[in-house]
């Protein structure tokens, strides 16, 4: 049994809500006067803002760049100095979701972070782009006891008309996405609007601090995700972490509720409705939506995984070790996985496979913080044998 709640990050909104149910807004859910004031205020439009340095980067040095290494097309020489040959630079890095000025300080972000800088520098160029959203979710983590399936954004630098030439349009629109390019290229994407782009920052934000522990300022991060896209259902579910976080499951089993009525095949919010339905002692109106949930769940991302852990924490190393293998098999390329599977063997004393598995797990993560700990693992693996 999963012990937290679902959360989801960045990803897809799902389908419309129809006509039949009305529009679904945020009315009625939001409850400010159970939270204290943020810590800062929460200003949506600050994700894409561009900062001074980032205006002197878009305005003197990446015409000098573009000069330099003859190219005429202003979009190219922005991805070029940005991420490709210039001074600049970027990563990519999946800890943290960073506003635009924030991704340009550091120099990495996520693929959301990396979105948004390069809306802001395309805004300050005055080049056309519109954002694309993955259609179904790319990966998924895990922090504790929260599960989190992680999105994909990138977006889109759109062709433009040749100086005193309108009718002639400058090569195609191009795609600027930070996974590797044959993998970019299989995935079905559809075009979001910038408040759509606006709530998932603010969702991410909201989701990060309340893994920090920081609830309050959580509650404003996804109150204003709100207000910027009142049908983005990841908000929603968010919401519901926060209220059962501060002992309210009667609020999020209402959010909850309200949602189902227009998501009713949604994992991640029948996975919410059962925990919080149990928080409240209402056993027996899970029954049928765990046979639901179940029946949904087979051919679901993770769900070997989720059920690996659960025999690995039981000691069955050996069933543990065969679901990780199943969902390797589904999906080779992650790093959560062939982590688990290393720690399987080496409560199987099987070192040389342990480091084969660990050695993988460290060039598949994204993240810096991951990596470490798992390279230190690795460290003690070899130092003990």
């Amino acid at each position: 049994m999963r012990s937290g709640l679902l959360i989801i990050i960045c990803s897809l909104v799902s389908a419309c809500a129809t006509s039949r149910l009305g529009p679904l807004n945020a009315d009625g859910m939001l409850f400010d006067n159970l939270f204290t004031a943020p810590s800062a205020p929460v200003i949506a439009e600050d994700a894409i803002k561009i900062s001074e340095p980032m205006r002197d980067f878009a305005r003197t040095k990446i015409p000098r760049y573009s000069a330099h290494v003859n190219l005429s097309d202003t979009r190219r020489a922005l991805i070029d100095a940005l991420y490709v040959k210039g001074e600049l630079r970027l990563e990519y890095f999946s800890d943290v979701t960073r506003s635009a000025s924030e991704s340009f300080t550091a120099k990495s972000g996520n693929c959301l972070s990396l979105v948004l800088l390069t809306a802001a520098m395309a805004k300050e160029l005055k080049l056309p782009y519109h954002y694309q959203m993955v259609v179904n979710p790319t990966d998924w983590n895990q922090s504790g006891n929260f599960f989190m399936s992680i999105g994909h954004v990138n977006i889109i630098l759109e062709n433009i008309p040749k100086e005193f030439e309108l009718n002639t349009w400058v090569a195609e629109a191009m795609v600027v996405d930070f996974l590797e390019p044959n993998k970019a290229a299989t995935l079905e994407s559809v075009q979001i609007e910038e408040n759509t782009i606006l709530a998932m920052y603010l969702n991410n934000r909201a989701v990060e601090t309340l893994l920090q522990g920081k609830v309050n300022d959580a509650y404003w991060y996804v109150r204003e995700s709100l207000h910027q896209d009142d049908h983005f259902l990841n908000a929603y579910l968010t919401l519901g972490v926060i209220y059962r976080t501060i002992h309210r499951s009667d609020l999020a089993e209402s959010v909850l509720e309200r949602i189902a009525r227009y998501y009713p095949d949604n994992t991640s919010l029948l996975n919410d409705q059962i925990l919080v339905l149990k928080d409240l002692g209402r056993v027996s109106e899970t029954v049928d939506l765990e046979r639901r949930l179940a029946k949904l769940d087979q051919e679901r991302p993770w769900s070997y995984f989720i059920e690996a852990q659960s025999e690995f924490n039981a000691g069955r190393y050996d069933h543990a070790k065969r679901l990780y293998e199943m969902e390797l098999a589904r999906d080779p390329d992650h790093h959560e996985f062939e982590y688990g599977l290393a720690l399987v063997y080496i409560k199987l004393n099987d070192a040389q496979n342990a480091i084969t598995h660990l050695q993988r797990a460290i060039e598949l993560c994204p993240n810096k913080a991951l990596r470490d700990m798992y390279k230190v693992n690795l460290d003690q693996i070899r130092g003990s044998h």
